[in-house]
């Protein structure tokens, strides 16, 4: 089993490098690098720095969209959908929404070229970070034109009067789509892809995103902040069904332990998690992130210091 940790924050390479040779230092075989937006347009030949640095500690690279287009999950705005207004979703209403549409062509070049910039700091692996319609603005999905255009050619209805069902499936299909041509861009650039779905993703059966022909990692991140309540049997049925799925489909397994918002006598979570991705012979897992997150305020651990040395005993465990 492979053990990685997503690093974001800093952008000095001096320091960056003290810190990868601690993360080496524990053992860790990946670290998952942010790329986010602000990343492409000032940081971008820093970033090509910091990936040479974790290489020559011999770990892989992830290099993760962050934020990237508020497609992908994190903590960072988006550019993108200030200069391109018009491939912003749409909401039912038919106001702007808080995202960019995956249907709209604009969106699709745009990544591309975020893809285009992952492959120029030397990413090993894409890292596609829970890929979503914003929870804020478009739960049911974008109603753009283009979006009720496809609708309705699919499904033979007008998008608007859909029920729920239809509305799931036509949310999947656009992220199937979506995320295969960007896969497969990817892939032609020689760079491995890697998908984290979110748990409570149940828009299109999941065999339908680990059957993806240039997906190499499927997995997904059953953190307890998502559903405390019955928390130990929801995360083991989704690890096992990333189990089953990878096997199915020759890919490798992944399974991330929160390691951000942990409360004081949560820790013993981290644990059960790992113990397990390692029953279900899972091939990799991460936390989210370095030290208990302890230089993001937002999302800091109560305790990090505990977060992370619990965290190093799990892995060491494995």
């Amino acid at each position: 089993m492979k053990k990685g940790i997503s690093y974001f924050g800093v952008r000095n390479p001096e320091w960056v490098a003290k810190d990868v040779e601690l993360i080496r230092n524990c053992g860790i075989d990946y670290i998952v690098h942010t790329l986010s937006e602000a990343d492409m347009e000032f940081y971008l030949e820093t970033m090509r720095e910091i990936v040479q640095i974790t290489k020559c500690n011999g770990l892989e690279v992830y290099v993760d969209p962050w934020g990237v287009a508020r497609i992908f999950g994190g903590e960072a705005y988006s550019k993108f959908l200030l200069v391109r207004d018009d491939a912003r979703l749409i909401t039912r209403e038919g106001k702007k929404g808080y995202g960019a549409c995956m249907n709209n062509a604009d969106t699709l070049s745009f990544m591309k070229t975020w893809v285009d910039s992952a492959e120029f700091v030397g990413a090993d692996y894409i890292f596609w970070d829970e890929p979503h319609f914003s929870p804020l603005t478009n739960k049911d999905g974008c109603f753009c034109e283009i979006c009720k255009t496809k609708f309705y050619e699919m499904f033979g209805h007008p998008m608007e009067k859909a029920g729920d069902l239809d509305l799931r499936k036509f949310r999947g299909i656009t992220k199937i789509e979506f995320l295969r041509k960007l896969m497969d861009y990817a892939s032609s650039k020689n760079i491995k892809n890697a998908l984290c779905l979110l748990p409570h993703d149940e828009d299109l059966d999941w065999e339908s995103f680990a059957a993806i022909e240039s997906l190499h990692v499927f997995g997904t991140d059953p953190y307890w902040i998502l559903k405390r309540e019955g928390f130990d049997e929801w995360m083991e049925e989704k690890v096992q069904k990333v189990a089953q799925l990878s096997k199915k489909f020759g890919k490798e397994s992944e399974i991330w332990i929160q390691n951000f918002k942990v409360k004081k006598s949560d820790e013993y979570l981290i644990e059960k998690v790992a113990e397990t991705a390692k029953s279900y012979e899972i091939d990799r897992i991460s936390a989210w992130s370095f030290r208990g997150t302890f230089y993001m305020s937002y999302i800091r651990c109560e305790d990090p210091k505990s977060v992370w040395n619990t965290l190093l005993k799990a892995y060491s465990k494995i």
